[in-house]
């Protein structure tokens, strides 16, 4: 069998690796015609996906400049990928930013990236470990846990399993946390058209297994923000969360196959 293409630490630059598919969806350069690849196969499984991407990525810069106009400038960014177009320090570049990533070959890519920014660290770590992470010495010199800060999860939490109990996971992170800090996270959801892009890419490309995903129903997104106040417009399709006028507009935003929302821990 050919070796997986999440796998972490394996797949450096001359094989294809889903963080630099993505760099490649958002525009980026830090991609390679391996990634280009395999990003075309994607494709032709599933065509929406760039799109669904971007969205995410459009969602990212919302949330970060609502939290800033909030007051917040510490950011741990977690399943981050390589920190580029559009990313939390390109959005904030006076805020202090911790990107996790549990693939070594993103994180080694990733730190070179940020290299030379004082206010930017990247850390290899399973965001499914909280305490592993929130006592890295990355955090513990980027960011003063003494004062509110901003978890971001975007776009990742598919790749947690339900026994991983995500809701424990994430509300360890903000146990940990000052009053006054942010959960800001966004979820493909589950929907037959998602499910069938899934089943015809593994019967396309067997070569190419996929990750085992978890997508959820936004009823089940919206218990990730337990004892939290969850902030206007709530939990909506991302294209609905405050949308940019200057952005592209999506023409049945209510249909993406994705929610998010933003929480402050009282």
């Amino acid at each position: 069998m050919a070796t997986p293409i999440w796998a972490p630490g394996v797949n450096g630059p001359d094989k294809p690796n889903t963080a630099r598919v993505r760099d490649y969806w958002l525009g980026g350069t830090h991609n390679t015609e391996a990634d280009q690849e395999l990003a075309a196969h994607l494709v032709s499984a599933a065509p929406h996906l760039p799109y669904l991407c971007r969205t995410h990525r459009a969602f990212l810069g919302r949330l970060v400049k609502r939290l800033t106009a909030l007051g917040v400038r510490q950011f741990i960014d977690l399943g981050s990928g390589l920190p580029t177009t559009g990313n939390v320090h390109l959005v904030a570049p006076d805020a202090r930013v911790v990107y996790v990533e549990i693939d070594p070959a993103v994180a080694s890519e990733g730190r070179e990236i940020v290299a030379g920014n004082p206010n930017v660290s990247y850390l290899c770590a399973d965001l499914a470990q909280p305490e592993k992470v929130l006592e890295s010495p990355e955090v513990r010199r980027t960011l003063d846990l003494s004062e509110p800060v901003a978890v971001l999860v975007l776009d990742v939490l598919h790749f947690v399993p339900d026994g991983a109990e995500p809701h424990k996971m994430l509300a360890k992170y903000m146990a940990a946390l000052a009053p006054g800090s942010y959960l800001g996270l966004s979820h493909t959801c589950r929907d037959p058209f998602m499910l069938a892009a899934v089943g015809l890419f593994g019967s396309m490309y067997e070569d190419q297994p996929l990750p085992t995903f978890t997508f959820r129903y936004p009823e089940q997104v919206v218990q990730f923000f337990d004892g939290m106040e969850v902030l206007a417009p709530g939990v909506v399709p991302i294209p609905l969360w405050e949308p940019d006028p200057e952005e592209d507009q999506d023409r049945n935003p209510e249909n993406f196959q994705g929610c998010g929302g933003l929480a402050r821990k009282p």
